[in-house]
């Protein structure tokens, strides 16, 4: 079983590569660790303590994620993601919460960070497709949202994906020795 495993699903490649400063600011000291997308995990790989990214679709995490989080017991588990919409902490707790309904009150939940990702221009295109159609307030609104995203995830971000990372090891120091 490994210390530490990063599994992520990104389908922009926002997500990956806060995946990729997450797993880079494990320090050694915390044990071996692995990351892996979540379309090739597969359930081969085993860990005491989870760090598992997505992108936000509609609120919430995908099904593969939905049914990592599910099988998973007696574990140290914190998730992180990427999102075009939002940008507050009011809405990276609706986040996490919708989240936390697929963890197992077995695990213990240790903490969670979004930050805005990049949209793909078709989602731009669909939004102005719908110009004239729908309330036009509306649909500045979400360009707003779409043009935020589009510098993201940043320098910014990865900064406090990394501090994230840290806040994590030292819940899971505190907790003493993780499940087993």
């Amino acid at each position: 079983m490994l210390k530490n495993l990063v599994v992520y699903a990104s389908e922009t490649g926002n997500t990956k590569k806060l995946a990729e400063v997450i797993f880079d600011a494990l320090p050694l000291s915390m044990g071996d660790k692995a990351i892996v997308d979540v379309r090739s995990w597969n359930g081969r790989m085993d860990a005491e303590n989870y760090f598992v990214g997505f992108w936000i679709n509609r609120g919430s995490c995908n099904l593969e994620i939905i049914d990592l989080l599910s099988s998973l017991s007696r574990r140290n588990i914190a998730i992180f993601g990427t999102c075009g919409m939002g940008g507050n902490s009011s809405y990276y707790q609706m986040l996490e919460q919708n989240t936390r309904v697929w963890i197992s009150d077995s695990n213990n939940f240790i903490g969670s960070y979004f930050c805005l990702g990049r949209m793909q221009e078709c989602i731009r295109q669909k939004y102005e497709s719908y110009r004239g159609i729908c309330d036009d307030h509306k649909l500045d609104l979400m360009l707003e949202y779409y043009n935020n995203a589009l510098s993201h995830p940043d320098t910014g971000d990865f900064l406090k994906a990394h501090l994230f990372t840290e806040s994590c090891v030292s819940k899971i120091q505190a907790l003493g020795k993780a499940y087993v």
